[in-house]
């Protein structure tokens, strides 16, 4: 099994700089997990410390049950990809997939049949003779992911591997990733910045900022059920839309979002009233909702909470149409059917309560929402 339990982990460097703060995570056997953020969040650090490369400050780190603080790099049954694929340019693709094996005086004959076996999962037979040097960058990259692999190590990590590539090559190698990894069911921790790369890869995302993990949960539960700012916008292209008002609470179970003199005024009542945590008697919030969770009311038809709001802008695209309309003196994103059309200046009417909405404590940041909301 290999589990991997950070419990109350910090990275401090020198005697003031927190990389990372009291980390406590549990990544389960064979799962697929990202570190996902911003440069300097913490993330590499993070990644660094299971392979060995940095000591931990503070806490402690388990694989499988077993504590690995100060356990040697190499006996910790640990891989790790490389953003710089990390490959001796002037040995051939074989001899670099060979090299862990080497080191260990691996016989010949096995090192050619463990070769010969992961090169067929990376399709990598015809590349074999080639030097390094001469590959092209998703080629290395498999190079270096088979030299990873060729150790069945039971922990495999991988420090931004295709952010080098061009953006088609990007989305081939994650799928192969993906797929791979699902196929030798190897436990996984893969650093990016890129939000995409994670949702379409991850069974679970730590998202982090400043060292700290802001939250952890599988794709969907992120997207939808962000627990704080940093998540609904750093989570979601294009970015969520934020309104800031004033909560209040009218009595009846019905709760009145509103922005004094600035035309937001909108009055939640059942279920979505209910989904606000009653924990929050009222006060300043920010109201969140996606592009496409806004429904354009055209004249005459019933809204549960229509606010106006004027066109600035509208882009028209094949897939997804937008439009930036001014509510109040907010300007926000809305996802059109390409059907619609619209022109600068023109009046709308966007139903905010009847798609899914958000709500955050100003002062905390922090969603509102009841946690079967979230």
């Amino acid at each position: 099994m290999a589990e991997i339990a950070f419990r109350g982990v910090w990275k401090i460097y020198g005697k003031t700089v927190e990389a990372v703060k009291d980390m406590n995570l549990q990544i389960k056997d064979g799962e697929f997990v990202s570190l996902l953020g911003p440069s300097g969040c913490g993330k590499s650090s993070t990644l660094r410390m299971v392979a060995g490369l940095e000591e931990i400050s503070r806490g402690d780190l388990s694989i499988g049950g077993r504590r690995i603080n100060d356990v040697e790099p190499g006996d910790r049954d640990v891989a790790m990809v490389f953003e710089n694929y990390a490959l001796f340019p002037h040995m051939s693709s074989y001899d670099n997939i060979a090299f862990p094996l080497t080191l260990r005086g691996t016989e010949k004959r096995e090192i050619r049949r463990k070769v010969e076996e992961i090169s067929k999962l990376l399709d990598l037979d015809g590349l074999l003779k080639t030097l390094a040097v001469n590959l092209g960058g998703g080629e290395k990259q498999r190079v270096g992911i088979a030299r990873a692999l060729i150790r069945k190590s039971s922990v495999l990590l991988m420090d931004e591997p295709i952010s080098h590539l061009d953006a088609d090559l990007r989305a081939r190698t994650r799928g192969e990733l993906a797929r791979l990894q699902r196929l030798l069911g190897i436990t996984t921790v893969y650093v990016t910045h890129d939000q995409l790369e994670a949702l379409a890869m991850s069974d679970r995302i730590a998202v982090m900022n400043l060292g700290v993990v802001q939250q952890y949960g599988a794709p969907d539960e992120l997207y939808n059920h962000p627990a704080n700012t940093f998540v609904a916008r750093f989570i979601g292209e294009p970015p969520m839309n934020f309104i800031p008002c004033t909560l209040q609470r009218n009595g009846g179970g019905k709760v009145r979002l509103v922005s004094a003199g600035r035309g937001f005024d909108v009055e939640l009542a059942g279920g979505q009233a209910a989904a606000v945590d009653p924990a929050f008697g009222g006060g300043e919030v920010l109201f969140g909702i996606r592009p496409l969770d806004f429904q354009i009311v055209s004249e005459g038809s019933p809204a549960k909470a229509a606010v106006k709001g004027g066109v600035l802008n509208y882009e028209a695209g094949c897939e997804h149409s937008y439009m930036e309309a001014k509510v109040c003196e907010y300007t926000v994103l809305v996802e059109c059917s390409p059907a619609l059309s619209f022109s600068e200046g023109d009046a709308v009417s966007l139903d905010v309560a009847a798609g899914r909405f958000h709500l955050f404590d100003r002062k905390t940041e922090k969603s509102i929402m009841k946690p079967e909301a979230r």
